[in-house]
């Protein structure tokens, strides 16, 4: 189970609306001074966790530190269908269409097209699973 941290934003009737913390990879290691990677991400400003709300079956107040938990299998699962499936199709319709159509901004359109109506289906059906199989669960207050 991947376990993280979060933050109560609001608590009303066991439903928690929580904010998971925003993590960056830079900073910790000891190259920071002349890290480019590090000045980059500045420029891009701190990252913005989702917030999302989850049953929970303690009372809790706004700013208690909470952890919640998902299953490591529905992980895999959401990788599998936001970048596996999408990328089996971009190279799929590059195979296919390049067989059939000669102009290359043709080819490009087409390729472009078909990766974006994947993406369209692929957010339909994580929004349909969203519902329980990638909702985090409640597991302790800290």
């Amino acid at each position: 189970m991947m376990i993280e941290q979060a933050t109560v934003l609001d608590y009303q009737n066991g439903v928690a609306k929580v904010q998971c913390f925003a993590k960056s990879g830079c900073g910790a290691c000891s190259a920071t001074s002349g890290c480019g990677t590090k000045s980059l991400s500045a420029l891009a400003g701190e990252k913005v966790a989702p917030q999302f709300e989850l049953s929970v079956n303690q009372v809790l107040s706004v700013g208690d530190r909470i952890e919640i938990g998902l299953a490591e299998n529905s992980l895999l699962i959401s990788v599998f269908w936001l970048y596996l499936i999408p990328l089996i199709v971009l190279v799929g319709s590059t195979l296919l269409l390049s067989q059939w159509i000669s102009n290359e901004l043709g080819l490009a359109f087409g390729i472009f097209t078909a990766t974006a109506i994947t993406f369209v289906i692929v957010k339909k059906i994580i929004a349909q699973k969203q519902q329980g199989e990638f909702t985090p669960i409640f597991l302790r207050k800290i």
